[in-house]
């Protein structure tokens, strides 16, 4: 096995609760009146650093450090990689020895999250070069044995009696083994500099670990007021965790191994705005009265959006087209965020209606026959208005063959990352310098029909901008929710019979 570290993420996301987004006012007035939310616990990055060793090493320490940056880039001209200017900011920076106590002496390998936790992870302090100590994994076990073992105060033990053969073999020197002879003593030195001055522990410079494989788990605490992970075109805000193992001797290099740490916003938990709905209510220039309704306000990537369209025309007027696209809008900032620069936003398709023949309408439906309904692109739509609202089931079906309406159409428009893009998750963090913004556009391409034959159709698109929030992936209900354990539980049995019960055999059959 080759020498190495590796991080394992115990977690494959850290989540932030909304309140992060909050300005620093805001948040001392809210932590005033809220004092139950200081009694969360903070978010953690949690893990385990595995040091493989092919042989044995000396080890100086071992630390993690957790860096968060956000960076944005501002192209200029065409150059090599047409960026003029990188602005690069340093959000966070936490390091912690994993290796050492705060004593110096090395902590046991396999130790428990709990114990081997750092709440407030800080640079450790300078260390002077000491003498160097020897110690197998069984020593560094023991040792750490002895600090959890309680301290039993000291009593005067009686002068034992002691023979004058005990007093000769008192007398000799020791023996002592060659590893022992070569590896210099801490105690011997204390001993010896007694007299002269009061000792005080000094930790080793370097302890020597044997071949074999050790695992060092780690807790560190984040603060509450970070923004998430995000990756843009010309920006992003990554958080990176490096763990570093100081060798000693000549001509060896440290291992080091670095790994992204995804931080993921939970969308605010409100019950007066959770279960809201986002209903825009218009009339359009004697043309068409719309009224749309949104489901929620944050949506998960890899989820659906649901939508209620509901249209009621005024005059004659004809339906044609109906879209349905998200645009993401990306704002960069610089210079402590007094300069801003917008991109031009992408945009994604959701749902394209319309008829083969640019002729034909959508709504209402010319052809008044009975398959003039199944045959039209709105038909799984209307069936979903209808199967939603069962006291109006009927009319909801007839109403696209009534030109005065109203139509009703229910929608339910999927957010997938199979795109020509990825699509970003919302973010508007103050400590970001990337900003994203989403929102659901709804085109509906109408015609009004004039009184007189002779006269031009009127043609034009409404369209409809509604603000949303995308989320990551994991803030789904399937990650945030308890599992389901009926699924795993072997079913009952109702069957119930005495402790006596027997069940007799069955009769032999007839004989023929």
């Amino acid at each position: 096995m080759p020498t190495g570290v590796e991080i394992i993420l115990t977690e494959p996301a850290v989540f932030l609760h909304a309140q992060s987004q909050v300005s620093p006012s805001e948040n001392e007035a809210h932590d005033a009146t809220s004092p139950s939310e200081q009694d969360t616990s903070p978010p953690q990055v949690r893990g385990i650093v595995r040091l493989t060793l092919s042989k044995s090493t000396r080890v100086k320490d071992i630390s993690i450090t957790l860096t968060g940056m956000t960076r944005t880039d501002w192209p200029e001209g065409l150059k090599q990689n047409g960026i003029e200017v990188i602005e690069q900011i340093e959000i966070l920076r936490l390091k912690t020895s994993i290796f050492r106590s705060g004593e110096g002496t090395p902590l046991m390998p396999g130790t428990t999250p709990l114990e081997a936790r750092h709440e407030t992870a800080q640079p450790q302090p300078g260390r002077g070069t000491n003498t160097p100590r020897y110690m197998w994994p069984e020593e560094v076990r023991e040792q750490s044995r002895e600090r959890e073992r309680p301290v039993i105060p000291n009593r005067p033990s009686p002068i034992p009696l002691r023979s004058v053969r005990g007093i000769i073999e008192g007398l000799r020197p020791t023996k002592t083994s060659p590893i022992t002879e070569s590896a210099p003593m801490l105690e011997q030195n204390a001993a010896s500099s007694s007299s002269s001055a009061p000792s005080s522990a000094v930790p080793a410079e370097w302890f020597e670990l044997r071949k074999g494989q050790y695992d060092y788990p780690f807790s560190i605490s984040l603060p509450r007021d970070l923004p998430p992970s995000l990756h843009a075109d010309f920006g992003h805000v990554v958080y990176l965790l490096r763990a570093t193992v100081f060798r000693s001797g000549p001509l060896v290099s440290n291992l080091t191994d670095q790994c992204e740490v995804t931080l993921v916003q939970i969308p605010m938990n409100d019950p007066t705005t959770a279960s809201d709905s986002i209903v825009v209510n218009r009339t359009c220039d004697d043309l068409l009265s719309y009224a749309v309704s949104v489901d929620g306000h944050s949506f998960p990537i890899g989820t659906t959006i649901p939508m209620h369209l509901t249209m009621i025309p005024i005059g004659k007027t004809r339906v044609h087209c109906i879209t349905c696209t998200l645009e993401e809008q990306t704002v960069y900032y610089a210079n402590e965020r007094k300069t801003m620069r917008q991109e031009k936003p992408h945009k994604w398709n959701f749902l394209r209606l319309q008829n083969a023949s640019i002729t034909d309408p959508l709504l209402p439906l010319m052809d008044g026959g009975e398959d003039a309904l199944a045959a039209s692109p709105l038909y799984p739509f209307i069936e979903a208005a209808a199967r939603q609202h069962p006291s109006e089931e009927e009319e909801i079906r007839l109403a696209p063959l009534n030109p005065v309406g109203p139509w009703h159409l229910v929608m339910d428009l999927s957010v997938y990352m199979k795109r020509q893009k990825i699509i970003n998750i919302s973010c508007q963090h103050p400590k970001s310098n990337v900003a994203v913004h989403h929102t659901l556009k709804v085109i509906l391409r109408v015609e009004q029909m004039p009184d007189d034959a002779s006269a031009n159709p009127r043609i034009l698109d409404i369209a409809i901008l509604i603000p949303i929030h995308i989320t990551h992936s994991k803030t789904s209900c399937e990650w945030l929710r308890l599992p389901s354990y009926e699924s795993s539980q072997p079913a009952p049995s109702y069957e119930m019979h005495s402790p006596e019960y027997r069940p007799h055999p069955s009769s032999p059959p007839p004989p023929l």
